[in-house]
């Protein structure tokens, strides 16, 4: 299966499913928001849990949610810090793709890369999306 740049829905993912590999910059710009909604002024190294959040948020370009969709847990580990003004590469596979009545479960295994294709983030998501 192929993805042609258009989001996919649950019915058309199948497991090992491997999304498009997407890049984002790290910059001040956009850790600010992330800074000032956790309540910090600024910082040497991204937040761990802020690179987790735009890897995800990366990937979910890829997936069409629809509403009530629920991001259920997460499992994450963290390599090395990430300077600001890194670019992170990230890749997600899915790992599970389970229907239960109305309820549909998809969990995605993900992970970030820096510059230099060191692994900075390794994890799984699990959302939970209703027929």
């Amino acid at each position: 299966m192929q993805n042609k740049g258009l989001p996919l829905s649950f019915d058309q993912l199948v497991t090992g499913y491997e999304f498009p590999i997407t890049s984002y910059k790290l910059d001040l710009s956009i850790i600010s928001k992330y800074l000032i909604a956790v309540g910090l002024q600024s910082a040497e190294f991204v937040p761990p849990l802020a690179i987790a959040a735009y890897a995800m948020t990366a990937l979910s370009k890829s997936l069409v949610l629809p509403p009530g969709s629920i991001h259920a847990s997460q499992e994450l580990e963290f390599f090395q810090p990430v300077p600001m003004g890194a670019t992170i590469y990230c890749q997600g596979r899915v790992a599970q793709k389970l229907s239960r009545g109305k309820l549909n479960l998809l969990t995605i295994e993900l992970s970030a890369l820096n510059q230099a294709k060191e692994k900075v983030l390794s994890g799984k998501a699990t959302l939970v999306l209703q027929n």
